[in-house]
């Protein structure tokens, strides 16, 4: 079940985001800086997101506890061509290839729209298997650039929908 985000689920997003980072990066980013990752810190971020309308947070759950997340909304670094930005996506480990990804990208598309939002556009780490993934969905590959995340350099690679119909989710 993929519903809109609330308050009371920062906590759970928080908890997502910190161990799907661990996991998913672990061989992609210094084991330092995933072991900094601080779950009361990322509960205070979410919060400060949800009190907003600003982007739009939808959570998968899995017999009612929170598995999954997704944020979209505006584009954030004035990529030309592009009005709307999936922002983050995760989905614990255990609870992938089970339909939340997809149920997340769709809501986050219906969210977009609610934002007069045509298109899309993500950003993922290009040593990420999950870029499998956005091209099922359709994405068109775009391009590459360099990202510092704690001490690491890696890149991050672009993925983009000209329209929000071509998404397959």
């Amino acid at each position: 079940m993929v519903r809109p985000a609330e308050l009371r689920d920062a906590a759970a997003i928080a908890r997502v985001h910190v161990e799907t980072w661990r996991t998913a990066y672990r061989r992609l980013l210094p084991q330092e800086y995933l072991a900094s990752l601080d779950q009361a810190a990322y509960e205070g971020r979410w919060k400060r997101i949800l009190e907003t309308d600003a982007n739009k947070v939808y959570v998968a759950e899995n017999d009612g506890h929170v598995v999954g997340f997704a944020s979209a909304g505006p584009e954030r670094a004035g990529e030309p061509g592009f009005s709307g930005e999936l922002y983050a996506i995760y989905v614990l480990a255990s609870a992938q290839g089970q339909g939340h990804g997809r149920g997340l990208v769709k809501a986050s598309v219906g969210g977009l729209r609610e934002l007069g939002l045509a298109d899309m556009i993500v950003w993922v780490l290009k040593d990420n298997p999950s870029r499998r993934f956005y091209e099922q969905l359709g994405g068109i590959y775009l391009r590459e650039q360099p990202l510092t995340i704690g001490s690491a350099v890696v890149q991050e690679v672009s993925y983009g929908w000209k329209r929000l119909e071509d998404v397959r989710a």
